[in-house]
């Protein structure tokens, strides 16, 4: 299964991609945002992009490891809702460099299964932190914000293009839990979530370096798989306005 985020961020690339100016402000940011808002509720079948308010997935592997934190295990009946409640303070296209660089910020987002199984290893003030849990999994990130680039790239391996160079810091402004089965106890269950606000929230907003590389393993390779079916000659032919009909020019259901 795509990972949401990932497949937002190529409907993202697309629809970025079919403005030939090099900034995009105002009205015409406020009209692709909620382009953008109304096809996350529909998907995009053609592009392989499935519906994304809400994005549900039946079964999701994860398994990611950075020097200071690390998770694997998997979720069932995963859903995650709030994808559409982002806002752009800055989209740029570099139709030199084959650069996009964005400002986005999502107001909220609720992330819930109903069984997890996750062993999570962090450190914290110089100490390691070793935690498992078996239950039922909901955590909300308040004002879960994105700011950086990425390159777009012909892939020499495939007819399709690539990401390379992600330059992506992220930030938070609240971290709220209510996850039940943390080690099979009620007491730590009850402190994990007490202290799991504090400890994300300085996990994503004093880590810089080990959060964008986090991201970037969840979201990069993902979206590439994606890419790779979308040829450059198409991508320029959308950028300088040869081709009609690649994308929609309205939301479709």
């Amino acid at each position: 299964m795509r990972s949401t985020i990932s497949i937002f961020l190529l409907v993202l690339f697309c629809c970025c991609c079919s403005w030939s100016s090099a900034k995009l402000f105002d009205d015409e940011l406020r009209e692709l945002t909620e382009f953008l808002r109304l096809q996350m509720r529909c998907g995009y079948s053609d592009r392989g992009v499935p519906i994304l308010a809400p994005a549900q997935a039946a079964y999701r592997e994860i398994n990611t490891k950075t020097e200071n934190f690390g998770c694997q295990g998997n979720f069932t009946e995963l859903l995650v809702e709030g994808l559409d409640s982002f806002d752009f303070a800055r989209l740029e296209w570099n139709n030199i460099l084959h650069t996009i660089k964005f400002d986005i910020n999502f107001a909220k987002l609720d992330v819930t299964s109903d069984n997890y199984k996750l062993d999570l290893l962090g450190r914290l003030f110089g100490a390691d932190l070793s935690l498992w849990g078996d239950g039922e999994f909901a955590l909300k990130l308040t004002n879960f914000r994105g700011v950086g680039s990425f390159v777009i790239r012909p892939n020499s391996l495939t007819s399709g293009v690539h990401i390379k160079s992600w330059k992506v810091d992220w930030s938070v402004g609240e971290v709220t839990s209510q996850t039940t089965g943390i080690m099979n106890s009620r007491m730590y269950t009850k402190f994990v979530n007490a202290f799991v606000k504090d400890y994300l929230e300085l996990l994503i907003n004093d880590n810089p370096t080990e959060i964008s590389q986090f991201m970037e393993e969840l979201i990069v390779p993902s979206v590439n798989e994606v890419l790779q079916y979308i040829s450059w000659y198409e991508i320029t032919a959308i950028i300088l306005g040869l081709a009609d009909g690649i994308l929609p020019v309205e939301p479709i259901c």
